[in-house]
């Protein structure tokens, strides 16, 4: 089979995106334990040359045994948890075929060159037919990149988790891969951030939970506005407070909105291999009322957008589980 003939086998792919601890991994790892959808293994981040390698994820499907679990930031994974398969936002898969601005880069206004098309089309299309399965499903943070991957899949689909500002501003703080690089002090993805971010940072003299929260307010602005413009058929949002309450409804509303069927697997995964916790609260006993002030102050206008309370803070108010918030007839 030629790899034109093998690329064209793909059929609606499904991007989670969305910003760091806004729940894109529980979120994105039930929906992957379905066995009608392919993800990028850890196996295909570390050796992403080798596509056939998916062909051990189909391992994950005869015993729930070897299906790694959804790790939480304040549990411990299991000893031998990192030999079992799973679904990895696999940067080294991504970064081989469409280059490494593709990690770092906010790519607005960005298409994939024709060979970055021609080579991740035919990269995907070898590890759905290498995996055994019709639809694919991948997970990324941060910017959405939602037109460079529509230049490449142009009937993807797109499910923006997103999660109160503040809470997320509170988790970026603690976890090891924001605290222990650069990111306390410089903007972790290029050409994204705009002037009045910058003023933003600046008037609070760069603190740490500033850039933070410009970060998550321009990376939320900037998928809803690729997602309105772009794709707005193609572009669903899921409130992740609401998926804590509400994971198994939201989980197939999903599955209606990517033009799956319903699936017990999922729901069984999550069950029994995570239990869920809606940890919003810790970030009022993280900050003082001045760092609180200022956090209101430059996440607001967009938490009131998304439906969210900001004094006194409150779930968002949205009556679905799956938002299409620029659905057209």
């Amino acid at each position: 089979m030629s790899p034109s003939a093998e690329s064209n086998e793909i059929d609606r792919p499904i991007f989670f995106i969305g910003m760091p601890r806004s729940g894109t991994t529980v979120v994105f790892e039930a929906f992957a334990a379905r066995r009608d959808v392919a993800w990028p293994s850890q196996h295909l981040a570390r050796a992403p040359g080798v596509p056939a390698l998916a062909v051990l994820s189909r391992l994950a499907d005869i015993t729930p045994a070897l299906r790694r679990s959804v790790g939480r930031s304040d549990q411990s994974r299991q000893r031998f948890d990192v030999l079992r398969l799973g679904p990895t936002e696999a940067y080294g898969f991504w970064q081989r075929y469409c280059g490494e601005r593709f990690l770092y880069d906010y790519l607005l206004g960005v298409e994939a060159s024709k060979s970055e098309r021609s080579r991740t089309r035919a990269a995907v299309a070898k590890v759905l037919r290498y995996h055994g399965k019709p639809r694919f499903a991948a997970k990324f943070t941060g910017p959405g990149r939602i037109e460079y991957l529509l230049s490449i899949f142009p009937d993807a689909r797109f499910v923006h988790i997103v999660r109160d500002g503040r809470a997320v501003v509170q988790s970026l703080m603690e976890v090891p891969f924001w605290r222990e690089r650069d990111r306390m002090i410089k903007p972790a993805w290029d050409n994204g951030l705009q002037e009045t971010d910058l003023a933003d940072l600046e008037r609070h003299d760069r603190s740490p939970s500033v850039l933070a929260a410009v970060q998550w307010r321009r990376v939320v602005e900037s998928i809803r506005t690729e997602g309105a413009r772009l794709a707005p058929n193609g572009y669903a949002e899921v409130r992740y407070e609401r998926f804590v309450e509400e994971p198994a409804s939201t989980l197939d509303e999903v599955a209606s909105f990517c033009d799956l069927p319903p699936c017990a697997s999922a729901k069984a995964f999550l069950r029994k291999r995570f239990e869920l916790r809606n940890m919003n609260f810790q970030w009022r006993g993280r900050f003082g009322a001045e760092e609180v002030a200022v956090l209101n102050e430059l996440t607001g206008a967009l938490l009131v957008e998304l439906g969210y309370g900001v004094d006194p803070p409150r779930p968002p108010d949205a009556a679905a589980a799956l938002i299409r918030p620029f659905s057209r007839p």
